[in-house]
């Protein structure tokens, strides 16, 4: 397979007045090959939401590149970014939020297509009726507004919105989170079974490494704006390197408890109150392992542990420790 989207070294910087700049995104890079799912994983506060709209260009980047089919993305101007908008479409985590509350579902689904030019009148109400159909909504749905949906079905206008104008890379935005955990089973099936119909490629971000598991062919870890680990499905679940990783795992739910996947390591804290100096590892003060020295005062580089699998940890490459 091609790879359809690349990021290199992306970086966003916030700076507000008279505070202290925060580095949401550093220096980050990934490869999603055409028609798979890539996993983004990481808590909140990780800088996983701020990646996902840095790639559409939603918000500025402060340094890298963001290649789509080769094309780096920085360099378009605004009608170049509008045309390659329509093959990049989000998917956002709260579908009460992110729906217009006083538009119908007709209106919602046919805003691209109209903002777009793609299509009017009895046109755009055809098109808009077959993407309902295809994510699972009734024709009599097309007159009512998102206050007299569930969370699944406000979900499913979503997906048919972002759809409407058939794009190529699809980024899903902890699709699931806000709902109950049946119908987060449904809406992943939905994800799946579309996929398999339209050729599409998913960036999934999420904090749930279950859904990863699920959907994902490859998955990266972020923590503190920057990836500790990432490789394939089969990589990042049964040889996890990274202990921030070994931890996300061992918090994943089994119906079996004899079955964990991992044993004996768990986060003592969350990522806002154990603070990183700025100086060495960054996911040093949560550490459940044995430290070395280098830990707290080099940051540890992304390096191969085998073919496609990249770890950050002094522990799991003692020999770049000085």
């Amino acid at each position: 397979m091609s790879v359809l989207l690349e990021v290199r070294n992306l970086t966003k910087v916030f700076v507000t007045p008279g505070q202290t700049p925060v580095r949401a995104v550093d220096d980050v890079s990934i490869e999603i090959e055409e028609g798979s799912t890539f996993g983004l994983v990481g808590e909140s506060g990780s800088g996983k939401s701020t990646l996902a709209r840095l790639i559409p260009r939603l918000i500025e980047p402060t340094s890298g590149e963001i290649l789509y089919q080769r094309r780096n993305l920085l360099a378009y101007n605004e009608k170049q970014l509008r045309e390659v908008r329509q093959e990049i479409q989000l998917v956002f985590q709260n579908p009460y939020s992110s729906l217009n509350p006083r538009m119908s579902v007709r209106q919602l689904i046919g805003e691209p297509l109209y903002i777009h030019g793609k299509a009017a009148g009895a046109a755009l109400d055809q098109r808009v009726l077959e993407m309902m159909e295809l994510v699972g909504l009734k024709p009599e749905h097309a007159n009512r507004f998102p206050h007299e949906f569930s969370g699944g079905q406000r979900q499913r206008i979503g997906i048919a919105r972002a759809l409407i104008l058939h794009p190529r890379l699809l980024i899903l935005d902890e699709p699931t989170s806000a709902l109950d955990v049946s119908v987060q089973a449904q809406v992943l099936n939905l994800l799946i079974d579309l996929q398999q119909k339209l050729g599409l490629t998913y960036l999934l971000i999420t904090h749930d490494l279950s859904v990863v598991h699920y959907m994902c062919d490859t998955a990266a870890l972020l923590y503190l704006g920057t990836v500790v680990e990432k490789g394939t499905l089969a990589q990042v679940f049964r040889q996890p390197q990274h202990p921030y990783t070994q931890a996300l795992l061992h918090d994943v739910p089994s119906a079996d408890p004899d079955q964990r996947m991992l044993e004996n390591i768990s986060l003592e804290s969350d990522i806002f109150s154990a603070r990183w100096s700025g100086t060495g590892c960054r996911f040093a003060p949560r550490c459940p392992a044995n430290q070395v020295g280098a830990c707290t005062t080099i940051e540890p580089p992304l390096v191969p542990v085998g073919e496609g699998h990249m770890v950050a940890c002094h522990l799991v490459h003692p020999h770049l420790n000085p």
